[in-house]
């Protein structure tokens, strides 16, 4: 009896050590690169003010190249097997996919946002690093070439964290079993300089953007309007803020004018008070709790916020 109790003891130990180191490690979610989405005719173009932007078509890359599917899959498994968590962005699309048929069914919204620009899928799944798949197949006769690329990019700020890359030459496995053979090979450093930045992250907080812009026929101006008998600016004041609740005071001013305010690389906490994953926008709401404290002056959250930037509207009715 007493080897059975031992027994149980261990494994309940063993399990809760493996649930520990998993819960240490980032979530992550791979993307087919914009280059291989963009070879493969899935990406459209269109001009906004001049510049031609690039909006990718991931439904139809999943649904019309299973290649692109079983790789990506390949990919998700070399680093499963290393203890990373992640998300599966077939899934997601799925899911965005069912939730905008809902909407349009209960006229929840009417508007024709894209629910598959790169922004909303990283809303939606939180990820805490993006990882890019690029790569190429090239028959030579029975066998293949196959080159990759890896690239991992942090989810909230968009910094390049690792990348790696190589290639198989006269293989005559599928795709995937190719891909995960020579990925599993090459990755060791890739996953831990991925797991290195992710330990910084949780030491001394994510990155994000935080940016004010005065709302339209407010007549704020952040560079002359002042708060109490000190002569701070609204500028000023934002700055202190920021400064003062961000991790270890980082944080560092961006564009600055009258009617908008930018503060760049602000590192914010990783956990909140309950453990949990900080959300930018729910740290930055004591932001706009101090400012209206101050000045009676109303902050709306603004348009266009994505995963790591977070936008308020100054002096909304």
């Amino acid at each position: 009896m007493k080897k059975v109790f031992a027994l149980i003891a261990l494994f309940c130990a063993t399990s809760l050590t493996s649930f520990a180191q998993q819960a240490d490690m980032p979530t992550i979610i791979v993307f087919p690169d914009d280059i291989w989405m963009n070879d493969h005719g899935y990406m459209n173009t269109f001009n906004n003010d001049g510049e031609t932007e690039y909006m990718p078509r991931y439904n139809d890359a999943f649904v019309q190249n299973r290649e692109m599917a079983t790789a990506i899959q390949a990919v998700q498994k070399v680093f499963a097997d290393r203890g990373f968590q992640h998300e599966d962005l077939q899934n997601l699309l799925k899911d965005m996919k069912r939730e905008r048929a809902e909407e349009l069914a209960n006229r929840a919204d009417g508007d024709g946002a894209d629910k598959g620009a790169m922004d909303e899928l990283l809303q939606q799944a939180r990820p805490d690093i993006r990882v890019d798949l690029d790569y190429s197949v090239k028959p030579m006769g029975p066998r293949k070439y196959i080159q990759f690329r890896l690239k991992a990019v942090d989810a909230y700020c968009l910094d390049q964290v690792a990348a790696c890359e190589g290639s198989v030459e006269g293989s005559t496995d599928p795709v995937d079993l190719a891909l995960r053979k020579v990925i599993a090979g090459k990755s060791e450093e890739f996953c831990q300089q991925i797991i290195n930045y992710f330990m910084d992250l949780r030491d001394n907080g994510r990155q994000i953007n935080v940016i004010f812009r005065a709302a339209e026929g407010s007549g704020i101006d952040f560079l002359r309007d002042e708060i109490g008998e000190d002569e701070d600016t609204y500028n000023d004041f934002l700055h202190q803020w920021i400064r003062k609740h961000a991790v270890n005071r980082a944080g560092k001013k961006g564009r600055q004018t009258k009617k908008l305010c930018e503060f760049k690389n602000v590192r914010i906490p990783f956990f909140d008070e309950d453990g949990e994953p900080t959300d930018p926008e729910t740290w930055a709401k004591g932001i706009r709790k101090a400012f209206k404290a101050e000045t009676g002056v109303k902050i709306a959250k603004g348009q266009g916020n994505t995963l790591g930037r977070v936008n308020f509207l100054v002096g909304v009715e």
